[in-house]
């Protein structure tokens, strides 16, 4: 009976045991995550109820909401953010089907200007809007000529309309992507079965599209009511959340009062990414490519050409305002050619300067990312949920919070980090670092465990298999990583302003402090030279890719 009993139990399986080194680079992403992610928003936190000062206290969220003019930045950041993501939402839906339903040169160009603002500093179109519509505006002043009414930009609808141009490639990538990958035969069998196009599109490619939209949504919500550069630019003196938090700490060195203002912007961002993570995830409807897609009806096709030409036009517009700002004197007052605006060899420092920040931070972020992103998928490490949930967390942390929090972290003793390209460089990296990890992660899935396994039965070691084996496979999430992380920082605005110097200042806040003085000229000259930098740099990563055979 004994000997029955041992050969029909099932043995206990073991937890796979993790090397040391592999165990030793969790504990120090881990740290990494806490101290430049996390840290800083338990910071604000810690810093709004007076825990700083000796004491907890309500004193500073009583004075929020007694206080008008902060009560009325909340509703300006919701109100905005409200009005921008429904209007890009309404715009994004029909340029998405016209680009993904279309198989022309035009849509192929339509696609790519959809995508062009991603290249620019956020606040590009607040300065492009200006010259048009601004008091002394190029369009502004020949209304006011003709008519002698006076128009201004500047204000709540300003700022609207700058969200609009800035954040609409975030909701059409999302959805654009979305209804790319639909299975066409879906469509086909609706209009086999009767329906007319119109109710093909509401019944069946909506619905299939549903949480690609809600996501793009919520994400350009969260990014509209976080905006800080817009507001301050072009918001007419109207207050924002995000705007006012910066003045505080700026102007007022009441970093209460800032981090209360912070708590108001990460609370939103935070329930978002609950909800994006832990229900939309489970909701998502999976379709796979099944042949071309269903081609418009003409009459549907003219009404999604209209919109998107309508767009693509817009912000074309703006980037040519910016070009034509950048060479003339003064444009629409006079209009001769020169190249006064590029002689600025300040700014020309400053550029040099976010391309080595920019250039550290993609490697860092995209090098550590696919790390812990291999380690999640293969390894059972110690808190693997935990350290996914902060990395992919500093991707919803508004930037504003961020920069808050690590003035409060490293302003001080022991660290006294601000003001260096060191702390610059975590900053932008660990904002990022949730992009890489996803990709490696997601690369990891598509791998064949049976890969590491035969190394391991050739005598490889782990770490050897890792390096010869694994690492060369993940090099397309290292390279999608590294290119999102690169780009985006190029251009970033709103956590890095807090932690500049004089001597280690970059690019997009420097455009950004010449925007607010009214020097359009020279903000254009060096907007300019941003955007072609981050443009040739872009193509230089994609020869890169086709010479080393990877792809993104």
């Amino acid at each position: 009976m004994s000997e029955l009993t041992e050969q029909t139990s099932v043995p206990i399986k073991k937890k796979a045991k993790v090397e040391k080194g592999f165990l030793a680079a969790t504990w120090g992403i881990a740290a990494l995550l806490f101290a430049f992610i996390l840290a800083p928003v338990l910071a604000v936190f810690v810093q709004s109820f007076g825990i700083g000062n000796g004491g907890f206290t309500f004193e500073y969220y009583a004075r929020f909401f007694s206080n008008p003019s902060y009560f009325q930045a909340l509703f300006n950041s919701v109100a905005a953010g409200t009005v921008s993501t429904l209007i890009i939402l309404m715009i994004a839906i029909p340029f998405a089907l016209y680009v993904t339903r279309s198989n022309t040169y035009l849509s192929k160009t339509y696609r790519g200007i959809g995508l062009l603002p991603l290249v620019a500093p956020p606040f590009i179109f607040s300065l492009a809007l200006i010259i048009l519509f601004g008091r002394r505006g190029v369009v502004s002043q020949w209304i006011a000529d003709f008519t002698g009414i006076e128009i201004s930009i500047y204000g709540f609808w300003g700022v609207v309309i700058a969200q609009i141009l800035g954040y609409f490639p975030i909701a059409y990538m999302m959805i654009e992507s979305s209804m790319r990958n639909m299975n066409p035969s879906l469509e086909h069998a609706s209009q086999d079965l009767g329906a007319g196009q119109g109710r093909t599109i509401r019944k069946v490619t909506l619905p299939l599209a549903g949480t690609a939209i809600l996501k793009a949504g919520l994400i350009v919500f969260v990014m509209a009511l976080a905006d800080f550069s817009n507001p301050l630019i072009i918001g007419g003196g109207e207050n924002f959340l995000a705007s006012d938090a910066f003045l505080l700490v700026t102007g007022q060195q009441n970093l209460e009062m800032a981090a209360v203002l912070g708590v108001f912007l990460v609370l939103p961002s935070f329930l978002v990414f609950l909800f994006q993570t832990y229900i939309l995830k489970d909701h998502e409807v999976a379709t796979t490519t099944g042949g071309a897609n269903n081609p418009l009806h003409p009459k549907v096709k003219a009404a999604m050409f209209g919109v998107s030409t309508v767009m693509a036009l817009f912000i074309v517009v703006m980037f040519v305002m910016v070009v034509m700002s950048a060479f003339v004197q003064i444009i629409g007052i006079n209009n001769e050619l020169t190249l006064d605006h590029f002689s600025d060899t300040s700014g020309w420092g400053f550029l040099w300067n976010s391309v080595i920040v920019s250039f550290f931070a993609a490697l860092l972020a995209a090098g550590l990312g696919i790390l812990q992103g291999y380690m999640t998928a293969r390894k059972n490490v110690p808190m693997k949920k935990l350290t996914e949930f902060t990395a992919l967390f500093g991707l919803a942390i508004p930037g504003t919070v961020m920069g808050i929090g690590y003035v409060l972290i490293f302003n001080g003793a022991p660290f006294f980090l601000t003001g260096t390209i060191f702390l610059l460089v975590m900053n932008m990296a660990f904002r990022k670092i949730g992009v890489g990890l996803e990709a490696g992660i997601s690369k990891m899935q598509q791998l064949d465990v049976s890969l590491e396994e035969a190394s391991s039965d050739l005598g490889s070691g782990p770490y050897h298999t890792f390096r010869r084996v694994v690492a060369p496979l993940l090099t397309p999430a290292f390279m999608a990583g590294f290119v999102y992380t690169f780009m985006t920082s190029m251009v970033s605005v709103s956590s890095v302003i807090f932690l500049i110097s004089p001597g280690t200042n970059l690019a997009a806040p420097y455009i950004l402090n010449l925007a607010d003085q009214a020097a359009v000229g020279r903000a254009s000259a060096m907007s300019f030279i941003l955007i072609v930098i981050v443009l040739a740099c872009m193509g230089l990563l994609k020869l890169i890719e086709r010479r080393s055979g990877t792809s993104v």
